[in-house]
């Protein structure tokens, strides 16, 4: 719905003006705060948010968390960056912007936690991994929220991007469980049909 509203444009919708010119007036004089937080959804945060992840996933030695931790980011980022952002040709200061590249990362890292580990039951300390569920929206928020101060986005392009981030890795997740599924059923009729031959 926001690409199909936003298609094409280079200004500020109402939204984008209610919800950024507070965050970029409040953004004075703290923008070397800020680009750190921006950073986290950057190409190398991506990099080495992936490794971290797929360590994790290895170690728990479930292969759809691993091939999720793999596959989610990447799949995520290219959907932003290859198809939607030249289709929906939103700009900002003349660069493509929506969906947001930075928010589609950390949104899709975040998600492959929440799903391949929170999901269940990882890490096993509740406190640590409560801890890492409440810093999940924080992180978006944070990434998102930076984007938008420092003016490389305006607010609807990290809605768009979260989205894509969460929506791409979900879709993923559910083809992967559906292969899984279909694995199992076939396995499970192997023994049944040789024992039926004898």
């Amino acid at each position: 719905g926001l690409s199909w509203w936003y298609a094409g444009g280079h200004a500020a919708g109402p939204l984008d003006s209610a919800i950024d010119d507070p965050l970029i007036s409040r953004a004075e004089g703290h923008h070397h705060l800020l680009w750190p937080v921006a950073d986290l959804g950057s190409p190398p945060a991506l990099v080495l948010g992936m490794l971290i992840l797929v360590v994790a996933a290895v170690r728990t030695h479930r292969r759809p968390a691993i091939l999720l931790a793999v596959l989610g980011p990447p799949l995520a980022s290219l959907v932003t960056e290859l198809a939607l952002k030249p289709v929906v040709g939103r700009t900002h200061f003349g660069g493509l912007s929506l969906p947001s590249g930075h928010a589609t990362s950390i949104t899709a890292q975040v998600t492959v936690y929440l799903l391949a580990f929170a999901a269940v039951g990882l890490p096993r300390r509740n406190w640590l991994r409560r801890a890492l569920i409440a810093a999940a929206p924080l992180l978006v928020a944070g990434v998102s929220g930076a984007m938008v101060s420092l003016e490389r986005h305006y607010a609807t392009d990290t809605v768009a991007g979260a989205l894509v981030g969460a929506s791409a890795v979900c879709a993923l997740a559910l083809g992967l469980d559906a292969g899984s599924r279909a694995r199992r059923t076939r396995a499970a009729k192997v023994p049944l049909s040789g024992q039926a031959g004898r």
